[in-house]
Parts: C-alpha cells; sequence; structure tokens
C-alpha cells in the first residue's frame, strides 16, 4: 500500500474513533442528568449577633442570639437561632417587650417568628407570659399557640390557659382556651380572701415571684 494511502487510511480511521468517543460520551452525559441543585443550607452565619431593625428610621426591634443561620438561596428565606434567643420589640410605649426562647425561627419575608423551649415573654406592665412554644406574627402584632400557657399579672394575678391561647402580641388583649385561673383580692378584718374561677395545678416555679426579665436600659 502506498504511503500516502495508508497516511489517508489512519487519519479517516483517527476521526471514527474520535466521533465514535465523542457520541457516546455525550450519550453518558445525557442518561445521567444532575437534577435539582440542593440550595437549602445556611449561606451566612452571624456569630455573637446583636441585630437592629428599623421601620422610617426607628428602631423597632433588637436581636441577640449565640449563633444566626441564614438561608437566603430558596424561594421563602428564613433564619434560625438553634441556640436561643433574646428580642427586645416597640410598640408605642418608649419601654420594650421581651421575648425569650431555647430555638427559634423567622420567615423573613412574613415576618413571622416561632419560638421554642423555656418561651418567656414581659410586657411594659411587667406581666409575664410562659409556654413551651409560641408564634409570633409581627406585621398582624399577634401571638398564638397551642401549648399552656401561664400568665402572671404584675399584681399577683394568675391566667391559665391548658390549650393555648390567641392574643396581641403584648398579651394584654387575649382569648384563652380551656382557661382558669386565680385573683388574690385585699385582705379584709385581717384575713385575706381569695376567690377563684377554678383552681389550677400551678407549677413550683410558678408560685415564687417572679422578677422581671430585663431591665430597659440592659441588653437582653
Amino acid at each position: 500500500m502506498p504511503k500516502n494511502v495508508f497516511k489517508t487510511y489512519n487519519k479517516f480511521r483517527a476521526a471514527l474513533l474520535g466521533a465514535a468517543f465523542l457520541f457516546s460520551a455525550c450519550e453518558i452525559q445525557e442518561s445521567k442528568p444532575l437534577g435539582e441543585i440542593n440550595k437549602n443550607f445556611a449561606d451566612r452565619t452571624i456569630v455573637q449577633a446583636f441585630l437592629t431593625y428599623k421601620d422610617s428610621g426607628i428602631v423597632r426591634m433588637e436581636l441577640q442570639a449565640p449563633l444566626v443561620e441564614e438561608f437566603t438561596l430558596i424561594d421563602s428565606p428564613y433564619t434560625v437561632m438553634r441556640k436561643g434567643v433574646d428580642i427586645k420589640f416597640w410598640n408605642k410605649e418608649p419601654e420594650p417587650n421581651y421575648l425569650r426562647a431555647d430555638w427559634a425561627k423567622i420567615l423573613d419575608r412574613k415576618k413571622f417568628y416561632e419560638g421554642r423551649g423555656n418561651v418567656e415573654m414581659i410586657n411594659t406592665d411587667g406581666d409575664t407570659l410562659r409556654t413551651q412554644q409560641i408564634f409570633w406574627d409581627n406585621q398582624k402584632r399577634l401571638i398564638y399557640t397551642t401549648d399552656t400557657v401561664i400568665i402572671k399579672r404584675k399584681n399577683g394575678t394568675f391566667n391559665i390557659a391548658n390549650h393555648g391561647l390567641t392574643a396581641t402580641e403584648d398579651f394584654r388583649e387575649f382569648k384563652l382556651l380551656d382557661n382558669s385561673g386565680i385573683i388574690t383580692l385585699e385582705e379584709k378584718s385581717d384575713r385575706k380572701t381569695k376567690s377563684t374561677t377554678r383552681q389550677p395545678s400551678i407549677p413550683e416555679s410558678e408560685r415564687t415571684e417572679i422578677n422581671p426579665l430585663l431591665h430597659s436600659d440592659s441588653n437582653p
């Protein structure tokens, strides 16, 4: 076989092999699609966070947490504080309300909060609400829960909801579900009179004096 014919044959053969390899690679790539990329991971993490939220230049909320994880790459961004959170928030009064929880989650666009574990709220009147789970709609200024709730008013009155409540975020106006309470009246003739709508079971920890959660001039 002449040399030039042999070279031409080898080039043609190499071209066929290359085309076959390329076609095979394309087939393999098409048969194994990558699928949808998982974006549900924390793309921003803040340690020892102290965040301030303003509305029209006015501070409406201060949030402090040991760890803040933000998930912003998904369609419904949210923030998680798995090591606890302390929040100050203001309504119309100059003094703040307080919220504490062992774990919290915020739906960023809806401004909807969830708190779990040893949830404690204190309003500007000095009243204290305690439960194990709370939902807070910051846009509607409402709180919800189906968990047992104990509210101790500054004057010593107790309100207990065995199946939760719906209330304004300062829990001045509320609706208790399966509720009970104790009202202590003033002394008369050296004798205290106690009136009860129903005798509830109050945990021993609630029988002691509840100290204010925080002073207004300190961080939560």
